[in-house]
């Protein structure tokens, strides 16, 4: 199969069992100008724009084709009462960047059989450019820049190692402070400074700087 093109659901193509294409395909256009008169003068022309473009095909229905007539028929009848915008391909690619409604359909029966089925009709569509309103994508902000600053690394005074079953770890440097939980035998903890015979381990954590209880390797 030769996909030619295609409007709507209206596919253009050829194949051995099936053929459905157009001919005298005209496309017109124009651009709009204002004419400002002035006194004494030859009128002023101002251009406002492009206009809208218009198509005019042929397309030929042909039973014998592997074609429907009435329901290809049906279709553009539905297009055209609906005011159905499409967008119009040919060779794979739109032919403008909007889309066409048709303004008019002619239909013309050249050969109807006895039963009253349309075996083949000459229908003559004249579509006119439809302008989409394309969406505009949001400009993205820009990213405010933090204006906090990083907080500086810490400065480690050392680090302690356990040496007996288990030690408190308080909420103050003293035992009258809140026990916050427990080290125990070989855990290593960063130290960051030394009060009053107490290890500050940060996060407002303390722990006795007693030579009983730990070792201290500096750094």
């Amino acid at each position: 199969m030769a996909k030619i093109g295609s409007f709507g659901d209206i596919v253009f193509e050829t194949s051995t069992k099936k053929k459905l294409t157009f001919n005298e395909f005209e496309r017109s256009g124009s651009a709009r100008w204002n004419d400002h008169e002035i006194i004494g003068q030859k009128p002023k022309s101002e251009f406002s724009g492009p206009g809208l473009d218009e198509i005019n095909i042929t397309i030929l229905l042909r039973a014998e084709l592997g074609i429907n007539p009435k329901k290809q028929l049906d279709k553009m009848r539905s297009m055209k009462d609906k005011g159905t915008a499409k967008s119009f391909v040919l060779g794979g690619k739109a032919i403008s960047s909007n889309y066409w409604v048709i303004q008019q359909l002619v239909e013309s029966y050249k050969t109807v059989d006895n039963r009253g089925n349309i075996l083949t009709s000459e229908v003559t569509l004249s579509l006119k450019e439809y302008v989409i309103n394309k969406k505009k994508a949001p400009k993205k902000k820009p990213k405010k820049k933090s204006t906090t600053t990083s907080k500086k690394k810490k400065k480690t005074l050392g680090v302690i190692t356990i040496k007996v079953k288990s030690v408190h770890i308080r909420s103050g440097p003293g035992t009258k402070y809140k026990v916050l939980g427990y080290a125990f035998n070989k855990n290593k903890l960063t130290v960051y400074s030394k009060k009053n015979g107490w290890y500050s381990l940060g996060k407002g954590r303390y722990i006795t700087a007693n030579s009983a209880y730990s070792t201290f390797k500096k750094g």
